[in-house]
């Protein structure tokens, strides 16, 4: 994976693979440090991260700022 982004300049940051199994669950790893899951296969974990981005995408801003708020209290 040593592609740059769309809009991204310089050095290629190192990237990891989002998707983790544990115990036969997988799981997808948000950029905010959030663990999302279990889905039964990969497969769902990829589409669950479709849908994620999705949510991600089409939130209204307050919906956003509640989420972010609440993924960081659930971190720390």
């Amino acid at each position: 994976m040593d592609k740059t982004r769309s809009g991204e300049q310089g050095a290629v940051p190192m990237r990891t693979d989002r998707f983790f199994a544990v115990n036969s669950a997988w799981y997808f790893a948000t950029r905010e440090g959030a663990s999302i899951g279990p889905f039964e296969n990969k497969a769902e974990a990829q589409q669950g991260l479709q849908d994620f981005l999705d949510f991600i995408q089409l939130a209204e801003p307050r919906v956003l700022s509640t989420f972010y708020a609440s993924l960081h209290a659930a971190t720390h």
